[in-house]
């Protein structure tokens, strides 16, 4: 009867712990990177990308074998392949308890080659469309910049015509003045 007990007890405190446990296996937990001490998940629900700063953002999680689970805020800069750590709260043996909060106020690290940042941000890189994104972002600054060029250019003419315009008129009113006076000077006028 004990053992009945015993037995009935864990078995309730285990699916308690799995049911309140903090889980990243939903949908919106996309895997982009494991080795022998954790596995690194992205949050597709937080994903955003800024082509004019050539940055994006994003909550990963990192799963260590240890039992700890890592949830961090990162703004990914593409363009140095650095990263912004900003909010990291701690779970421990998956609890939806947070058992330490810290916030890094964006402290930037360069990621390391072949390590888990790196493959992060391989994986938002991709997962946000930044390549192509970055490249219609940069065309349509270069469409704006000729835009602006030529109105400037059309501006410029248009202001060397007008001036051009005035000089002959100036002209004109000098060379009318100077046939006066031969006439007046003719006639005595």
């Amino acid at each position: 009867m004990k053992k009945g007990l015993v037995l009935a007890t864990i078995f309730a405190l285990c699916s308690t712990m799995m049911v309140s446990a903090k889980e990243f296996n939903d949908a919106r937990w996309q895997w982009f990177y494991s080795n022998s001490d954790y596995t690194g998940k992205v949050d597709l629900n937080t994903l955003s990308y800024d082509p004019s700063t050539d940055t994006a953002k994003t909550w990963a999680v990192w799963i260590r074998t240890t039992g700890i689970q890592d949830l961090i805020s990162y703004k990914i800069h593409f363009s140095n392949n650095s990263l912004d750590v900003f909010d990291r709260n701690t779970y421990i043996n998956g609890s939806d308890e947070i058992k330490r909060n810290q916030n890094f106020n964006g402290q930037n690290h360069v990621a390391a080659p072949g390590m888990g940042d790196e493959a992060l941000i391989a994986s938002v890189k991709g997962l946000v469309g930044r390549d192509a994104k970055l490249a219609d972002y940069r065309k349509q600054q270069a469409a704006e910049a000729q835009a602006l060029a030529e109105e400037k250019a059309q501006l410029e003419k248009s202001q060397q015509e007008a001036r051009i315009a005035q000089q002959k008129e100036a002209e004109r009113k000098a060379k009318h003045e100077r046939n006066r006076s031969i006439i007046r000077g003719i006639f005595g006028i």
